[in-house]
């Protein structure tokens, strides 16, 4: 019985607190600016950056130390591909490797000397085209038709080389490749990085919100937890709806076709949002001022940028980062969203990195009940 009056006192001033909070959410103009202002502001200004989908005529540098036929060759054909525009370096190649790191250029095409000569000979030389890692898109973009050239004339000169020695060519196995685009064939690395930005800046937005509410409950009524977390209830709600919506946006601009269920994927934004309210109530109870807390979301942001996999794939990570990564919620809600676009995710996988989403709360509820009333009241 003892058990049953302690649930329904949490719920009445969890309730009591949540009709309190949901008609002053807009009577403030800070409210106006957190909830939909900036954060569309944002989405409409990355949109407006990852428009035009693919990277084209990226400027590619290359040094042909053999100038051959073949050579030539490979020059014309990859600089009549849509991605690079290849600019001609003679043969100074610190010029332009000076030009890679300045990102003047994106990438350096290398073709040695002898290389038609050591083609025909069969000794198998190697033409190199590396770029800049650090311009991950654009680095990537600039080399994405050399992979296809090379094949091609290896397939080429496979048949010349048979006929120059006399052998037959063995014939290869008959392979049916089908290919699904998950997005427009021309734009999935512009779409993952579109769609990682939005769900990592309402992070952003939901910890500033959070701390925001806590430093004016003070001024309103005496703060106990369930009275906290009534108020923060209709913001969980509101910014569900909010990345939702710029989901769906997402999805009508670019073309997407999404394979698994929307209502999985609202429920996953949900326990997100959730998580990383969480980490707002963290930050603001163990700072001593509010300034402090806003000071430490740029490290939050930041942390989670670079180790959630959205900058750095999580698997080229060494252990230390991929240890970091794990403890970041955008981590899992953002690998859970994009297998719900990719496939028919389980409801029990979904339920799943729900489950690791409410750990956040559940320790940090542990961590902060007595102190973050205190720090309410002391403020």
């Amino acid at each position: 019985m003892e058990n049953r009056q302690l649930v329904l006192d949490f719920w009445h001033r969890f309730k009591d607190a949540f009709n309190d909070e949901i008609p002053v959410i807009f009577k403030r103009f800070t409210f106006h600016w957190l909830m939909w202002i900036l954060p569309l502001i944002i989405f409409v200004l990355i949109s407006s950056i990852f428009h035009k989908g693919v990277l084209f005529d990226l400027p590619v540098g290359y040094v042909d130390q053999d100038k051959s036929t073949l050579s030539r060759e490979i020059v014309r054909d990859l600089n009549a591909g849509a991605h690079a525009n290849l600019i001609n370096y003679d043969n100074q190649l610190k010029m332009a490797e000076h030009d890679l790191e300045k990102a003047k250029i994106y990438a350096i095409l290398y073709i040695p000397p002898n290389f038609e000569a050591d083609v025909l000979a069969g000794r198998q030389p190697t033409p190199m085209l590396y770029y800049n890692a650090l311009y991950y898109s654009a680095g990537l973009y600039s080399i994405m038709d050399y992979s296809g050239l090379i094949a091609s004339l290896n397939t080429q000169y496979r048949t010349t080389m048979a006929t120059s020695i006399g052998l037959p060519v063995p014939k290869l196995a008959q392979v049916n490749f089908n290919y699904d685009g998950l997005f427009n064939a021309s734009g999935n690395s512009m779409y993952f990085q579109q769609f990682s930005a939005v769900v990592h800046l309402l992070q952003l937005f939901v910890v500033t919100t959070t701390i925001y509410i806590l430093s004016q409950l003070p001024k309103r009524t005496r703060p106990n937890y369930p009275f906290v977390l009534g108020k923060l209830a209709p913001y969980t709600i509101w910014y569900t709806m909010l990345l939702m919506f710029e989901i769906a946006m997402l999805v009508l601009f670019s073309d997407a076709r999404v394979s698994g269920s929307p209502f999985a994927m609202m429920i996953v934004v949900f326990f997100y949002v959730i998580a990383a309210q969480s980490i707002g109530i963290l930050l603001y109870t163990f700072t001593k001022t509010t300034l402090d807390a806003y000071t430490y979301i740029g490290v939050l942001v930041g942390l989670a940028l670079t180790y959630s996999g959205v900058v750095v794939p999580e698997l080229s990570m060494p252990w230390i980062a991929r240890f970091i990564s794990s403890l970041e919620p955008l981590t899992y809600a953002l690998n859970k969203l994009f297998d719900l676009f990719l496939r028919h995710s389980s409801y029990l996988s979904v339920l799943k990195t729900c489950s690791i989403l409410m750990i956040y709360p559940i320790i940090i509820t542990v961590l902060v009940r007595k102190r973050l009333v205190k720090r309410l009241h002391s403020q």
